[in-house]
């Protein structure tokens, strides 16, 4: 039963993130709709297991955005009503995850679904960007001179490598069979960050493969020679790759003067919402709708979020609901830092602090179905 619940999420996630570059409001109803069939099919399975920490959490933030949307405090009813439902959707999926991944072997086969799979989506993101022409999938016209695969942002790009690229590295590590299988999968990952050319994606993805590295031989997971010809060998595939794809690119963005001169400003105008409403917030969802009169300069774009996750949060919510995301992100440290493999899920909450990568539905569906994974395993 839990391995067809694991089959399931896993497809719902896929069709998700293959689906997240579409016009139009259906790809979001579609992660929604699975996401809710999904839960339906734990509770009528009874496959539900004790609230746990991280669930309770969830639903607090669900219902803070309940209680903004009832009572009348949202500036914009219909964006907080849309929010619900986003929060409502990730909490489901945490749900699915974590009962699907109540077992080792359900879980190792769940997680093994999404390591190639986010293996397929970085080579096609190398491969798009430089043949592609802005067609996603050489077919569908996106609008833009270059797409990333399935997405039509760099940094939700390089933010689902983050969340995939240590389950692919710690794989390469225990794994004896197939190690450069996975070497090679992990460069080519490490290949499509750089493609991004996410300042943020290749910092953090470098420092995920130095900390699930250093871990796992502090922990004797891998012996010293084997450590360091399996480094080798993901060296000389990552630098290889890299030089293919070009990280001149993304030098070169570490070297302008102000990198974060526009961030600097949308974080400014979201503090001046912060202080307007500390404790309840605007509502959730109404970021771009309210920012215009708090806005601190006007470079001729539109402002549809706030670079920011964390800010876009407090603004939203106010100080309770901020306070509730910091919760769950300190709660997922410790549960990532033993598995090794779930590194990338408060990666992700320190990607939020630079940019807005959880603000796709698509992402966060994976993102909350790792952290179910998480909550599964601590749970043993």
């Amino acid at each position: 039963m839990n391995r067809g619940l694991a089959d399931a999420l896993a497809a719902a996630l896929f069709i998700g993130v293959l689906t997240c570059w579409a016009p139009g409001y259906w790809p979001v109803a579609l992660v929604q709709v699975c996401a809710f069939a999904l839960l339906g099919w734990v509770i009528v399975t009874r496959q539900i297991a004790g609230a746990g920490f991280a669930l309770c959490v969830l639903a607090a933030v669900v219902g803070w955005g309940l209680g903004q949307f009832a009572g009348g405090v949202a500036a914009y009813r219909f964006e907080t009503g849309k929010a619900v439902l986003y929060w409502a959707a990730n909490a489901a999926i945490f749900v699915a995850a974590r009962a699907a991944c109540a077992t080792s072997l359900t879980r190792n086969r769940f997680l093994r679904c999404l390591l190639w799979f986010g293996s397929i989506v970085s080579l096609f993101v190398v491969l798009e960007y430089f043949t592609s022409q802005g067609r996603v999938f050489w077919w569908f016209p996106s609008g833009q001179d270059r797409v990333l695969g399935p997405f039509l942002y760099k940094n939700e790009c390089a933010a689902f490598v983050e969340l995939l690229f240590p389950l692919v590295v710690y794989q390469s590590l225990v794994d004896d069979r197939d190690s450069l299988i996975y070497i090679g999968m992990a460069a080519t990952m490490f290949a499509a960050v750089i493609t991004t050319v996410s300042r943020a994606g290749a910092v953090l993805v470098t420092g995920e493969l130095v900390a699930v590295v250093l871990l796992a031989w502090r922990r004797g997971l891998i012996p010293g020679v084997s450590l360091r010809r399996r480094l080798a060998w993901t060296a000389i595939f990552s630098v290889a790759l890299a030089a293919v794809v070009g990280w001149q690119v993304t030098l070169e963005k570490f070297r302008e003067p102000e990198p974060y001169r526009v961030r600097t400003e949308l974080l400014r105008s979201s503090l001046a919402m912060v202080a307007e409403k500390p404790l309840i917030g605007f509502g959730l969802g109404t970021w771009p709708a309210v920012y215009p009169a708090y806005a601190r300069f006007d470079n001729g774009l539109a402002a549809n979020h706030a670079h920011n996750d964390w800010a876009e949060w407090a603004a939203e919510g106010g100080v309770p609901f901020v306070a509730l995301m910091a919760l769950l992100a300190l709660w997922s440290i410790r549960p990532a830092l033993d598995s090794l493999w779930g590194i990338g899920v408060p990666v992700v909450f320190l990607h939020s602090v630079v940019d807005y990568p959880l603000r796709e539905p698509a992402l966060a569906a994976v993102f909350f179905a790792m952290m179910g994974a998480l909550a599964a395993r601590s749970q043993e």
